[in-house]
């Protein structure tokens, strides 16, 4: 069970699925996985944030949006085949368009956070979205 101490302990460049069992349109159940990349760390226990995008058809977006507090989800991970370590090499370019901001900015967190150990990592960013007013966690990027 989930404590105020709890961590994901995620890999930086991993991932976590969500899973339920969710109604279909001829009345049966099916169980639907999505993939997420947490937008918080290790570094602040007990919660994650997910960053998720609601469409009007997603199976998975409409029941996180729907949750009450007490209610519980499915999580498994880590889940990926990359995994981020400090200086592993000179230079990242990455490009990413709306909610596929999560896992670059959780690499520029950990670029930004290993600094004082050494991490000398450089990062450019492209990050494509249709207006300014649709740039997920601008903050968040600005700060970084």
């Amino acid at each position: 069970t989930p404590s105020s101490q709890s961590v994901l302990g995620l890999p930086i460049g991993q991932h976590i699925s969500i899973g339920a069992p969710l109604p279909q349109p001829d009345g049966t159940t099916k169980e639907i996985v999505r993939s997420y990349t947490p937008v918080s760390g290790d570094h602040q226990p007990g919660f994650f944030d997910l960053l998720i995008k609601s469409y009007p058809q997603g199976n998975i977006s409409k029941m996180m949006a729907s949750l009450l507090v007490g209610q519980t989800i499915r999580v498994r991970g880590p889940k990926g085949a990359f995994v981020y370590t400090p200086n592993m090499v000179r230079h990242f370019g990455m490009i990413a368009g709306g909610t596929g901001i999560t896992p670059m900015l959780q690499i520029i967190r950990a670029i930004t956070r290993g600094r004082a150990a050494g991490d000398v990592t450089e990062v450019d960013l492209i990050f494509a979205n249709v207006s300014p007013q649709d740039i997920l966690l601008k903050e968040d990027l600005d700060a970084h």
